[in-house]
């Protein structure tokens, strides 16, 4: 967030746009490193390989999509990718220390998806050159100084539990946020099989151009079984070893996750960053193939096709589809649509992610409604939540506890304010008469005829949702189906 907080000073847009500016040139910056590793790979340094790794991998559809993004993957895939770098390239005590030092910084932003990393890093070190008690403590203890960064989260907890997310003021609350256990929650239900989990990996990584790499890089290793053992062989043979155990364990983040579902961008977020190690032995492909073609003589075209590849990333942060600002603006009016009227002092239950941040944001960035109590399922879970809660629900004469995430129908029944639900699908038949339309969200009480207005709320709002303003916005799309599937809309 410390470097996203500087991009949002920037006087452009709003400040999603602003971050994704960020992800973008974390995104572009990943060139420097994959042409780093490319040429470790091919002796060359400029060459159709490193173009080739580099177009893959920062054109394919995963990283097209976290470049317009506020979001981690960037910039953790930025970090990784430098600290593979440095063990493939370098070596010796430099190769260590900034192994551990960008391993730290990194974990800092994602722990899961650095973990899952580092055995292929401590892999690719080893094969590299020799590993002293020197190198353990340099890779150590600048691991540690990166991983300070963390150590704010308890100091930022004490200083003001009620905006700390998931207050880790404690030992065992610290792993919890650590781990991102109460966020993984969000989803509800369970994970899919392991074999279904897989199946929606795969089809996805065929956008991320993983499949094209594996060809090439099949192809590199058959081209390379009787070379000699020099130093270039040695980069060769580290990242050769190392890739597959990368992409292994890239894979086993998110198999055992209920986030694996093809329309989750955090899913495309993993996957780029499980394809980059492979994009340079890609690369070592295209050079060997043209080599073995016996044509050298447009290698100097590669630097313009690296310039084209950056290019076509910021251009997706600034001005292609995905990027459109105007996807803000529909997700804002839709939200403010929810709270169309509602009576002051109203108590709204929303459902899902998509409108508890809506909410968030516009109350506590817009200060929109703020007399309204907002209950977000999803963050119940949550001690922040329930400090911001506490007084309200006390106020509302309702206990914390699980029921209000489960059955909130039931655990505000009694509830003298007047009461909105946003339901869930597989709870619409069980709520009965208690529950009555009213605009995008159901009130719960006695049962009366909806307003012409709200009706009119609801239809103008999902045609929103399905119009050309939402052209190619799958969240608009799933929101939109789910309202459809529980307010019985036209």
């Amino acid at each position: 967030m410390a470097p996203a907080r500087i991009a949002q000073l920037l006087p452009v847009g709003d400040i999603a746009f602003r971050t994704n500016l960020f992800s973008a040139l974390c995104v572009a910056a990943c060139a420097a490193p994959l042409l780093w590793l490319t040429r470790a790979m091919t002796g060359s340094r400029a060459s159709w390989g490193g173009a080739f790794a580099v177009g893959v991998a920062l054109l394919g559809f995963g990283a097209r999509t976290q470049a317009v993004r506020a979001e981690v993957y960037g910039l953790v895939a930025l970090l990784l990718l430098l600290a593979l770098a440095s063990v493939v390239c370098w070596t010796g005590r430099r190769s260590s220390a900034a192994l551990g030092g960008l391993v730290g910084v990194a974990a800092g932003v994602h722990p899961l998806l650095v973990a899952a990393a580092i055995p292929a890093l401590l892999l690719a070190r080893a094969l590299r050159s020799k590993v002293g008690a020197l190198d353990v403590s340099l890779a150590g203890g600048f691991g540690l100084l990166g991983f300070a960064v963390y150590g704010w989260l308890p100091v930022r907890a004490v200083a003001d539990p009620s905006r700390a997310w998931g207050v880790p003021d404690s030992p065992a609350r610290f792993l919890d946020v650590l781990l991102a256990r109460t966020f993984a929650r969000n989803f509800g239900g369970g994970s899919g099989s392991w074999i279904e989990n897989a199946a929606v990996i795969g089809a996805r990584h065929a956008f991320s151009g993983l499949i094209l790499v594996l060809v090439l890089s099949g192809l590199a290793w058959l081209l390379l079984r009787d070379q000699k053992v020099d130093e270039l062989h040695a980069a060769r043979r580290a990242l050769a070893a190392a890739a597959p155990v990368w992409v292994l364990g890239n894979a086993l983040t998110i198999l055992p996750q209920n986030k694996v579902f093809a329309t989750n961008p955090d899913l495309l977020g993993y996957l780029f960053i499980g394809t980059l190690a492979l994009a340079p032995l890609g690369g070592l492909g295209v050079t060997l193939l043209r080599q073995q073609a016996g044509g050298t003589s447009l290698e100097r075209g590669a630097p313009w096709l690296l310039g084209a590849a950056v290019l076509a990333v910021g251009f997706q942060a600034v001005d292609g589809l995905a990027a459109s600002r105007t996807h803000n603006a529909l997700a804002r009016g839709f939200s403010s649509s929810q709270g169309y009227a509602l009576p002051p002092r109203s108590v709204l239950v929303t459902s899902g992610n998509n409108t508890a941040f809506l909410w968030t944001y516009l109350q506590a960035v817009e200060r929109r409604r703020p007399e309204m109590v907002a209950l977000h399922r999803v963050l119940l879970g949550h001690e922040h939540e329930r400090l911001r809660l506490e007084e309200p629900c006390r106020e509302l004469g309702v206990l914390w506890e699980p029921s209000l995430r489960a059955t909130p129908a039931v655990a505000l029944s009694r509830v003298l304010s007047p009461v909105f639900i946003e339901v869930r699908e597989q709870e619409e038949g069980a709520l009965g008469t208690r529950l009555h339309p009213h605009g995008l969200v159901w009130e719960l009480g006695e049962s009366r005829s909806e307003s012409g207005s709200l009706a009119r709320v609801r239809s103008q709002s999902l045609s929103e949702l399905e119009g050309p303003a939402a052209f190619g916005d799958e969240e608009a799309a799933l929101v939109a189906g789910m309202f459809r599937a529980t307010n019985g809309a036209p």
